[in-house]
């Protein structure tokens, strides 16, 4: 048994309960472009019913008012493995390409590594897509695929930042189409893939015969089989279970095809919600479900690919509540579900309306475990288990939450108030900004999302003072190096300016 009577936040001491309890085993599971009305119990109108993910909500907590720090996939994972805003690091926009270098440094402690140094099995089964070390024919690595030896261990992934073990595909729609076991590829690329044999499928080389409807089920099987295995080990463990679903190539496994009635990606999100209803039963079948820290979310909101005029002509309805979709810094692109289960420390049914990031996954892991976060890690993390030991609040958990879209717009979010640096999404959904700027629509959107949760009112121009003050917070926190208190730190490369940010490079 482990005590944990109190635990130290990033420079301020919290106090919790003084209940002490074995550490848990935790599972992360982060779906890939499934926007929180993609959940049936969360979304009354949604058409399909998601029972596993269901069946979380009514055990556990779920939160209305959850984010992920990116309206896109890349920078969002980096959040949730280093409890940061990506924008600190080089990506001010956009994601982590083809074949390019690690994004995550080599001193960076992840959560990962939080979990080694507490004595956790740490595994992640899934999509990376943080970037790799790609070896160089005759020596050294780079960034181009005709110079890669794939032959050679491939360094800078998972086993690099704290995971004990690796198994995947890394992107699901990028080459090369092979399984990679820590830092291995499996078997050989003898074969090419053409662009376009699914949606957003990118031409490379691959293994013969490579099928992208395995992948998910693949996944689901791994996962599954490591949670039974843990159950013969005495550490506890930390698996991390990055879905490639129901993000592109759609692709549900031949027993889903069909079974939703409303087309692939209605298959593909059913099989999303089997894998969580696999991996409980796994929890449960082998005993450590009391025992289990289950945190179920997602990177980002809903794609359109999902095709939502057709979704909605079948009575499906998956982006009901929330303006724009992935990709935007419109809520569509960031407000997502998140779900948390553990038998006995959260109350079944409970249910939060503070305003939380993933970035926050780190810091509320730290005092699960009780790990001390040194003050250059999880700058922006903020711990929940207070909320979910139901521990009265007097202020939100955080003064200022920041969103950041494709192209690298940003949204600040401060109570009911919310303001936008961008003319229209900032993202994929309309008005997009050439388009808005062409319509001469203002550079700032200030929403009041108590009165107008569907962003349909700009109030920019009467509350003159209230943008004032969200943009000067902005920049404090960037400047700062951080969101939460502590000493302040560097932004990677000391950066305090970039292209993009809402006010003038200081002489």
């Amino acid at each position: 048994m482990k005590n944990i009577a109190a635990f130290i936040l990033i420079g301020c001491v919290h106090s919790i309960s003084t209940e002490a309890y074995d550490q848990p085993n935790v599972l992360l599971i982060l779906a890939d472009d499934m926007g929180v009305d993609s959940v049936s119990a969360l979304n009354e109108k949604m058409g399909l019913k998601t029972p596993a993910i269901d069946r979380l909500v009514l055990d556990g907590m779920s939160f209305s008012d959850a984010h992920s720090t990116s309206a896109v996939c890349t920078p969002t994972r980096y959040s949730v493995l280093t409890g940061r805003y990506n924008w600190r690091s080089r990506l001010k926009r956009g994601i982590v390409h083809q074949w390019e270098r690690p994004l995550i440094k080599n001193q960076r402690i992840t959560l990962a590594d939080m979990f080694n140094k507490k004595d956790y099995r740490t595994a992640c089964i899934g999509k990376w897509h943080l970037g790799w070390l790609w070896p160089k024919k005759g020596g050294g690595t780079t960034e181009k695929l005709q110079e890669i030896d794939f032959t050679k261990t491939i360094r800078g992934g998972p086993n690099d930042h704290g995971f004990d073990y690796y198994f995947g595909d890394d992107v699901p729609n990028w080459p090369p189409y092979a399984w990679r076991e820590n830092d291995q590829l499996i078997g050989q690329l003898s074969s090419h893939m053409k662009a376009g044999a699914l949606t957003g499928v990118a031409a490379g080389p691959s293994v013969p015969n490579w099928n992208f409807n395995a992948v998910l089920s693949e996944y689901s099987k791994r996962a599954d089989a490591y949670i039974r295995q843990q159950a013969e080990e005495k550490q506890p463990f930390f698996l991390y279970v990055p879905l490639p679903s129901p993000h592109t190539p759609i692709a549900p496994h031949e027993k889903f095809q069909g079974k939703s009635g409303v087309g692939p990606y209605g298959d593909f999100l059913l099989q999303t919600d089997d894998v969580v209803a696999t991996l409980m039963k796994a929890l449960e079948d082998s005993g450590q479900k009391n025992n289990t820290l289950v945190i179920f979310t997602c990177d980002n909101g809903t794609s359109p690919q999902a095709k939502f005029q057709q979704l909605d002509a079948a009575g499906v309805h998956l982006n009901e509540h929330w303006r724009g979709w992935k990709a935007d810094a419109f809520e569509g692109g960031h407000r997502v579900p998140f779900v948390v289960q553990w038998p006995g420390k959260i109350q079944a049914g409970s249910h939060s309306t503070e305003t939380i990031t993933l970035a926050d996954i780190m810091a509320t892991c730290a005092d699960v475990i009780g790990y001390q976060l040194p003050h250059d890690a999880g700058e922006d993390s903020v711990s929940l288990l207070p909320t979910w030991q139901g521990v009265p609040r007097s202020k939100p958990l955080h003064e200022l939450v920041i969103h950041h879209s494709v192209s690298g717009h940003f949204a600040v979010r401060k109570g009911k108030w919310k303001l936008l640096f961008c003319h229209g999404s900032g993202g994929w959904s309309p008005p997009r900004e050439a388009a808005a700027i062409k319509q001469k629509l203002p550079a700032l959107q200030l929403y009041d999302l108590q009165q107008d949760p569907g962003e349909t009112k700009n109030l920019h121009a009467d509350y003159p003072d209230v943008v004032k003050n969200l943009r000067d917070e902005l920049r404090r926190v960037i400047e700062r190096g951080r969101s939460t208190p502590g000493p302040a730190v560097a932004n990677d490369g000391g950066q305090l300016w970039w292209k993009g940010l809402p006010w003038k490079k200081a002489s």
